[in-house]
């Protein structure tokens, strides 16, 4: 069977084309501040769940070490967590209302902000930025099981504390 011209010379050209695309420096570029978007919530149990959020930073400062506890990352400090999800619940008459939830770890009642540590994110390019998701384990992620609808507000602060974007997600519906 002969080829014509032009199907060979795209056999020849589309994946010279391609490896050379795949060589280059992307040309993306984001604001050191961070950004989140919501990317997925899944309730595994009355009160656990796994909550996904999608985000960049155009420095790529996102996480902290396990021995960041001191200076500004002390526990007496509002950087000592770097994620905060406030959780609200829609109330009989359909507005969203501040929630209380049982925390197991301290054993004590929160006023509905969860207050998480995102470990230090290690880049894998040579790009100045990040991009990629974080996936959150959320353990009483809300006080009462009446609560069938919640809502949350999530952001969290870089390494060079610049405070993200906050994310609203949609109307979660829970069992």
């Amino acid at each position: 069977m002969r080829l014509s011209p032009n199907i060979l010379l795209a056999c020849i050209v589309i994946p010279i084309a391609l490896g050379i695309s795949s060589c280059k420096k992307s040309n993306e570029s984001y604001p050191e501040t961070p950004a989140l978007e919501f990317g997925s919530f899944t309730a595994t149990s009355k009160y656990d769940a796994f909550l996904v959020l999608k985000f960049t930073d155009g420095d790529g400062d996102i996480g902290l070490r396990t021995s960041d506890t001191m200076g500004m990352y002390d526990k007496t400090t509002p950087y000592y967590y770097n994620l905060y999800i406030k959780t609200t619940y829609k109330a009989a008459d359909g507005t969203f209302k501040d929630t209380s939830i049982y925390d197991l770890q301290t054993n004590s009642v929160d006023t509905g902000l969860i207050r998480q540590r995102v470990q230090y994110v290690e880049k894998t390019s040579k790009e100045s930025y990040l991009k990629g998701e974080f996936q959150i384990t959320l353990n009483g992620y809300r006080q009462s099981t009446k609560h069938k609808i919640i809502k949350y507000k999530i952001y969290f602060y870089d390494r060079a504390l610049h405070k993200s974007n906050v994310v609203e997600t949609p109307e979660l519906i829970v069992p």
